[in-house]
C-alpha cells in the first residue's frame, strides 16, 4: 500500500475514530464546568421566580447537550467541522448562562435567540449525519434535522414577540421538540450494547461534573470570605454530602444498565437529580460565608435539605429505569433516605433548640447512612441482560 493511502487509512480506522469522539466529548463537557458555576451563582442571589427561570435556562442548555451526546452516539462523527459546530455551541452555551441572570430583571430576547442558534447547531449535525449510507441512520439524521430547525424558527420568531408570548412559544416548541426526540429515540430501539453502554457512561460523566461543580463553587465562595466567618462545619459536611451522592449513584447506575422501555423518565430523572445536585451547591453557599455566631433563621434548612429530597426521589425514579432486579429494594432505600431528609429540614424548621448549624451535621450522617444502605443492597440485586428482561424473565 502507497504511503500516502496507508496514513489515510490509519487516520479514518474505526479505533482512531472511537479514540478522537472519546477525547472530544470530554472537550466539550468542558464548557460545563465553567456554565454550571455560572449558574449556581446566579441562583445564589435570585429567589422564587429567578430561580425557577435559572433552572429552566439551565435545562435548555442541558437539552443540548443530551441531543448532542446521543448523535455522538450514534454517528461518532469527529471531522473538522463537527468540532466547530461543537466549538459553537461552547461559546454560545456560556454566553447563555451568563444571560440568565441578567434577563431575569429584564427581558429573554437574547436567552431566545442564543437558544435558536444552538437548536441550528444540532439541526445541522442531524443533517450531516442524514447523509450517511446507513438507511437507519440517515432517517435519523433527518428527522433530528428538520425538527431541530424547525424548533430554531420557532425560538427566532418568538425573540420578536413579547415576553409572555414569548416564554408561551418557547414552552410549546420545546415540548413539540423533546417529544420528537424521545420518538426517534424509541425508534432505534433496541440500542446496541455499545450504545447502550455509551450513553450510560455519558449521563454518568454529567453527573459526576455537576457533582465536582458543588465542589468548585463552594472553594470559590471560602476564597472570597473572611477565614474568621467560614463556617467550617457546613465545609466539613460539604465534602461528606458530596462524597455520599458520588456513592450512592456510581456504586449503582453506571453499572445498571438501562430498561430502554423507560428511555424517557430515565433522561428526565437525570435531568431533575442533576438540577437537585447543584442546587445543594447554591444552599451550602449561603452557609459557608456565615459566622456560627450569626443569626440565620430556620426557615432557610428547608433550601439546604429541599434539594436533597428531591435528588433522591429521582434515584428511586431512576432505580426503575434500570435493568438492575429487583428494583423495588433500592428504591424503597432512596424513599427513606428521601424522608429522613425531610425530617431534618422540618425539625430545624419547627423544633426551638434544634437550629441550622446542629442540622447541618445531621444531613451528613443521613447522607452517609444513605449511601452505606444504597451499596448493601446493591450487592443482594443482578442487572439483568436486555434480552432477558425483554422476556420478563426473573434473576437467576
Amino acid at each position: 500500500m502507497p504511503k500516502h493511502h496507508r496514513r489515510h487509512h490509519e487516520h479514518h480506522s474505526p479505533l482512531a475514530i472511537m479514540s478522537m469522539a472519546k477525547w472530544l466529548e470530554v472537550f466539550y463537557d468542558l464548557v460545563f464546568v465553567a456554565a454550571i458555576l455560572l449558574f449556581t451563582t446566579a441562583a445564589v442571589h435570585e429567589h422564587g421566580g429567578g430561580v425557577l427561570w435559572i433552572v429552566s435556562v439551565f435545562a435548555l442548555a442541558w437539552w443540548i447537550w443530551f441531543e448532542t451526546t446521543v448523535a455522538a452516539n450514534q454517528f461518532h462523527l469527529v471531522d473538522f467541522f463537527h468540532r466547530l459546530l461543537l466549538l459553537t455551541q461552547m461559546v454560545v452555551i456560556v454566553l447563555m448562562a451568563m444571560e440568565a441572570r441578567l434577563s431575569v430583571s429584564k427581558e429573554s430576547t437574547y436567552v431566545m435567540g442564543e437558544y435558536a442558534v444552538l437548536l441550528l447547531t444540532v439541526a445541522t449535525i442531524g443533517w450531516r449525519a442524514s447523509r450517511a449510507k446507513d438507511s437507519a441512520e440517515s432517517a435519523y439524521g433527518a428527522s433530528m434535522a428538520r425538527s431541530n430547525l424547525l424548533g430554531a424558527a420557532g425560538f427566532f420568531v418568538a425573540c420578536f414577540l413579547p415576553e409572555l408570548g414569548r416564554l408561551a412559544l418557547g414552552a410549546v416548541v420545546m415540548v413539540v421538540l423533546v417529544s420528537s426526540s424521545m420518538k426517534r429515540l424509541k425508534a432505534l430501539e433496541p440500542f446496541s450494547e455499545d450504545h447502550e453502554e455509551h450513553l450510560v457512561e455519558r449521563m454518568a460523566a454529567f453527573t459526576l461534573i455537576v457533582c465536582g461543580e458543588t465542589f468548585i463553587k463552594v472553594a470559590i465562595t471560602v476564597s472570597h470570605a473572611n477565614i474568621g466567618s467560614v463556617n467550617i462545619v457546613s465545609i466539613v459536611v460539604d465534602f461528606f454530602l458530596v462524597l455520599a451522592i458520588f456513592s450512592s449513584y456510581f456504586g449503582d447506575f453506571p453499572t445498571a444498565g438501562l430498561y430502554q422501555r423507560r428511555l424517557g423518565w430515565w433522561t428526565a430523572l437525570h435531568l431533575i437529580a442533576q438540577i437537585a445536585i447543584a442546587s445543594t451547591a447554591a444552599g451550602i453557599t449561603k452557609v459557608v460565608v456565615r459566622s456560627l455566631s450569626d443569626n440565620i433563621p430556620d426557615s432557610e434548612i428547608l433550601l439546604l435539605t429541599a434539594p436533597f429530597v428531591v435528588l433522591l426521589l429521582a434515584f428511586a425514579g431512576l432505580d426503575l429505569c434500570t435493568r438492575r432486579r429487583p428494583a423495588l429494594r433500592l428504591t424503597a432505600v432512596r424513599l427513606f433516605g428521601a424522608l429522613a431528609y425531610a425530617i431534618v429540614g422540618v425539625a430545624a424548621w419547627k423544633i426551638p433548640f434544634i437550629h441550622y448549624v446542629e442540622a447541618i451535621p445531621l444531613l451528613g450522617v443521613v447522607a452517609v447512612v444513605e449511601a452505606i444502605a444504597v451499596g448493601r443492597v446493591e450487592a443482594t440485586t443482578t442487572v439483568l441482560h436486555a434480552d432477558r428482561l425483554e422476556a420478563g424473565l426473573p434473576a437467576g
